[in-house]
């Protein structure tokens, strides 16, 4: 099966865990001739922190960094600063270190590129399967951080910069959820603000004109949880997962290897700590809620793709009643009804001879909105989905001015008729590639036909937008969905009138599957 579009799941990658264990002989950068060291490990683009350990050369660290790469080599830089209260932090030493191929290396001193200092180093890099997550048990910090992607596609919806993308250059559909003033614990409290989103707690402060900017992944957090402050400052600490490292300043050390930052001085720090719980469940109830709509994107694209052994043209009638439990096609709370009409045709007649395989009235359609590209799927049963399903791919033209002249387009169709034939439901699933947040939302719309006399049928069509993925101009993509598919609905009609008109006037059967349409005056004197 093809990688979805928006997939973030890797064919194969590189789970690189470094241990950063001691160093010995450091420059003594302070007055009293020894440093408070701390170290930044940046592979790629990704960027961890150590714990500052105070007054010493020879610091014990015994801290994990994990980090996730596409690909062999690449290269680890390891650096040493002294950490200063109010000044820049100064230099130590640094050494870069090769990655090239799978395995362990031991504990090995690396000599710094400084007159005088080692770092003692543990490396392990580890393989995944092919297809596997990159977020693996154990492996905290191995999923990637979200950030603006290098390549944009052909629209970029610009908006105002909120505060997390002008100091913390987040991504642009992150947006501030609740923000405290609070402190962040050091050798003194640097007082300045927290903000928390959908995916970050993060905190700046200005004090002294030293700039501190702290940002955690929700999914680094191990655990939130109360603490005090010098006995009399209620705070809150946050404990991040083994492997996960720190971000933006060094982290407080713990005996178990977990590093942590401590805020304190909250206004309510109750308040405050139910907040950023309440926000880590949601952060994880939204992990969950995506893999499981990607499983479901992923089953339905994959029976609608596979070219079935039994491939028909008229889906076959249920003699026997199934026991199995079919999957939903389409997510039924997000459908609002937008159209409720007569057609002049049964619901048979209706999927014979607009919808079959032998049918050109897709064809005919597309045509008439300009869409290109067009190619069909054969209908065709599947194991995971109640009658049949198919898949048609296109280059569909975009109407909204943020959108770009057109976009590709894959539509997943399913078709399942009563046992009586006087009941059909055809349902879409539409995923538009190339518009902004396209991999974020599918819109969902819903077909009832029901045979309401020999030559009419009942049409109820619902529609809604269901997201993937939160992001920050849902409302709007909901709304502008629902629109845009109320006017195609009308077109889909008027061409489907016009369709079925000239073919009562040839008197052509259906599709080639033997049902005919009575003469235009029946049609008339009913629809009167």
């Amino acid at each position: 099966m093809s990688q979805l579009p928006g997939d973030y799941e890797s064919s194969s990658a590189y789970v690189i865990k470094l241990e950063l264990l001691a160093a010995k002989n450091l420059i003594g950068a302070n007055l009293n001739g020894t440093s408070d060291p701390y170290a930044i490990i940046t592979c790629g683009t990704e960027k961890r922190f150590s714990s500052m350990v105070p007054g010493s050369r020879n610091p014990m660290w015994g801290e994990e960094f994990n980090f996730s790469v596409d690909e062999l080599p690449v290269q680890i830089n390891v650096t040493i600063y002294d950490w200063d209260i109010i000044w820049k932090s100064t230099v130590l030493g640094s050494v870069t270190v090769p990655v090239e191929s799978e395995g362990q290396t031991g504990a090995v001193w690396y000599t710094l590129d400084s007159p005088s200092g080692q770092v003692c180093l543990h490396i392990n890099t580890i393989k995944l399967p092919v297809n596997s997550s990159r977020v693996v048990n154990g492996f905290a910090g191995a999923k990637p951080r979200r950030r603006m992607p290098d390549k944009q596609g052909p629209t970029v919806v610009h908006q105002k910069p909120g505060t997390l993308q002008t100091i913390f250059d987040l991504h642009p559909d992150e947006v501030v959820e609740r923000s405290f003033s609070c402190a962040l614990e050091r050798s003194f409290l640097y007082h300045g603000r927290m903000y928390v989103s959908a995916w970050h707690i993060c905190f700046h402060s200005n004090v002294f004109s030293k700039q501190m900017k702290v940002v955690i992944p929700i999914g680094d957090i191990d655990e939130i949880k109360k603490s005090q402050h010098a006995f009399i400052n209620p705070s809150i600490t946050i404990i991040l997962r083994m492997g996960a490292g720190g971000h933006g300043v060094p982290p407080l050390g713990n005996p178990d290897g977990r590093v942590r930052y401590k805020f304190a001085s909250f206004w309510n720090r109750n308040h405050a700590l139910r907040a950023l719980q309440r926000a880590a469940k949601n952060y994880h109830a939204m992990v969950e809620a995506e893999k499981k709509e990607k499983e479901q994107s992923a089953l339905r694209a994959h029976s609608s793709s596979v070219r079935g052994s039994k491939r028909r043209g008229k889906i076959p009638e249920e003699s026997v009643p199934k026991t199995v439990k079919f999957q939903p096609f389409v997510k039924e709370e997000v459908l609002v009804s937008i159209h409720n009409d007569v057609f002049p045709s049964t619901a048979e007649q209706y999927f014979d001879f607009l919808l079959s395989d032998g049918s050109g009235f897709t064809d005919e359609y597309r045509s008439v909105r300009k869409d290109t590209n067009l190619a069909k799927g054969p209908w065709h049963a599947t194991d995971e989905y109640d009658g049949q399903v198919r898949e048609i791919t296109l280059r569909a033209l975009c109407s909204s001015p943020m959108c770009p002249p057109d976009t590709a387009m894959t539509e997943w169709q399913h078709a399942v008729f009563s046992p009586d034939k006087k009941q059909l439901v055809f349902e879409t699933v539409q995923q538009a590639h190339d518009v902004p947040f396209g991999s974020h939302f599918e819109v969902h719309c819903r077909w009832s036909l029901e045979t309401i006399s020999e030559t009419l049928c009942n049409i109820e069509v619902r529609v809604g937008a269901h997201f993937k993925k939160w992001c920050v101009m849902q409302s709007k993509i909901k709304s502008s969905a629902i629109n845009e598919y109320k006017k195609e609905v009308e077109l889909i009609l008027e061409v489907a009138h016009s369709y079925i008109n000239k073919a009562k006037t040839t008197g052509c059967d259906c599709a080639n599957n033997n049902i005919a349409f009575p003469p235009p005056k029946t049609i008339v004197a009913e629809t009167t």
